[in-house]
């Protein structure tokens, strides 16, 4: 993810998703739910969990609406 995003400006979730998507192999299992009953799938989360502890250790800033940058 960090080698994809474009250093210095700001990019929205749904961005992230799409290089996500667009650039990893993922699996099956991947989009599986990530809860029972909810239609998201579990690599989003994942991704989610990922910013949060990059965001928490410095190493990407959040706009608190949604944007993340390096």
């Amino acid at each position: 993810m960090k080698a994809r995003l474009p250093r210095g400006q700001w990019v929205e979730l749904e961005a992230i998703y799409g290089m996500i998507e667009t650039h990893l192999n993922l699996d099956r299992e991947d989009y599986e739910p990530q809860a029972p009953g909810s239609d998201i799938p579990k690599w989003k989360r994942n991704v989610r969990n990922v910013l949060q502890y990059r965001k928490k250790t410095g190493e990407i800033e959040w706009d608190g609406a949604g944007g993340y940058r390096i």
